[in-house]
């Protein structure tokens, strides 16, 4: 019975491993998707074109709140408007946060480190102005 518990314990802690390394390499839901957004901007400024984050997000959001490298969480709260977050998002030179909200929540963030050349930092952004022109 002991060894029985105890291959089913290595079982699952490899399972877990597994998980954790696929996980890193392939990155979550946020990962993808700021490399997905990342890819398309290298392509749109090649062809000297824009792009529009509602047509890469799969999810429900009204506003996007696009923040510089090093923005404390504070003035990422107070610009979602309740507390979302006590931790710094970014701390390179090259990333930018960008905080996409539906009805109030924050419901995805990533950390963008493509080419983005217009100014969004000013206010949030319905899915309409939402464009990187990189």
């Amino acid at each position: 019975m002991k060894k029985t518990i105890a291959i089913a314990a290595v079982m699952l802690l490899a399972a877990v491993v597994i998980y954790g390394v696929i996980r890193l390499e392939i990155g979550g839901p946020e990962h993808q998707l700021a490399r997905a957004i990342e890819k398309e901007a290298s392509k749109a400024r090649e062809a000297g074109t824009a792009v529009y984050l509602k047509e890469h997000t799969d999810f429900a959001w009204d506003k996007a709140y696009v923040f510089g490298p090093y923005t404390d969480p504070q003035t990422i709260n107070a610009a979602v408007g309740y507390h979302w977050t006590d931790q710094y998002l970014s701390n390179d030179d090259a990333n930018t946060i960008i905080v996409f909200c539906n009805e109030g929540k924050v419901v995805r963030h990533i950390v963008y480190s493509g080419p983005m050349s217009n100014n969004l930092y000013d206010r949030p952004l319905s899915p309409e102005e939402a464009v990187i022109w990189p």
